[in-house]
């Protein structure tokens, strides 16, 4: 049973460097090669083996490995190729202009590949989720015109006030959690990442 555990860990991360290099490949074709039927395919074609490397992650997560960070990388992985494949082929939206969109999804999946895991909202897991989703929408705003201001505008002058609002917001949540403890249920001692840092541990200490 280890042994197929070990397996099935070395598999998983084998699945998340291939997807890691195939978004890598994806995003390349897309920013330097013109519009064409040969880079449009091949972009599908990228776009669909990344969905299913993103499924067979989750998969393995959810019935083995049971571990955050392959729960996450799955979801990730599954929906960046359904948001892409959307834009890019209902919508005819650039990556330029779409790539907000993929913040968005990083801060919902992080959420809820937390919850999906500890059964609890942990309050380690709500910062980086909140932070990722806000500058999603943030930018959202801008890229697909909403507002109509430069990049470089928004970067020096909206981009802290921005953060700003976010720490504000957890500050408001921090006080909030303070008066109703069943909002957020505490991290263990050994921090929301011990089961990975655990799992590698033991795979050093095996070989």
């Amino acid at each position: 049973m280890q042994m197929n555990t070990e397996e099935n860990i070395r598999s998983i991360y084998v699945l998340i460097v291939i997807g890691i290099l195939l978004a890598i490949g994806c995003t390349l074709v897309a920013l330097f090669n013109p519009v064409s039927t040969p880079v449009n395919i091949l972009n599908i074609i990228f776009i669909i083996i990344q969905a299913g490397i993103g499924l067979a992650t989750i998969i393995i997560s959810r019935k083995f490995t049971k571990k955050f960070f392959h729960l996450f990388m799955g979801l990730l992985y599954l929906s960046w190729s359904l948001i892409y494949l959307f834009a890019y082929t209902l919508f005819s939206y650039s990556l330029k202009e779409m790539w907000p969109l993929l913040g968005i999804s990083a801060g919902i999946l992080w959420f809820i590949a937390g919850r999906l895991k500890y059964q609890t909202l942990k309050f380690g897991f709500l910062i980086p989720s909140v932070t990722l989703f806000g500058m999603g929408v943030w930018y959202s705003l801008f890229s697909f015109g909403v507002i109509s201001l430069s990049f470089k505008t928004v970067a020096s002058t909206l981009g802290p006030l921005f953060m700003l609002l976010v720490a504000v917001f957890l500050v408001f949540f921090f006080f909030l959690q303070q008066k109703h403890k069943e909002l957020v249920f505490p991290d263990e001692e050994t921090g929301v990442f011990a089961d990975e840092e655990a799992s590698i541990k033991s795979a050093l200490d095996d070989e």
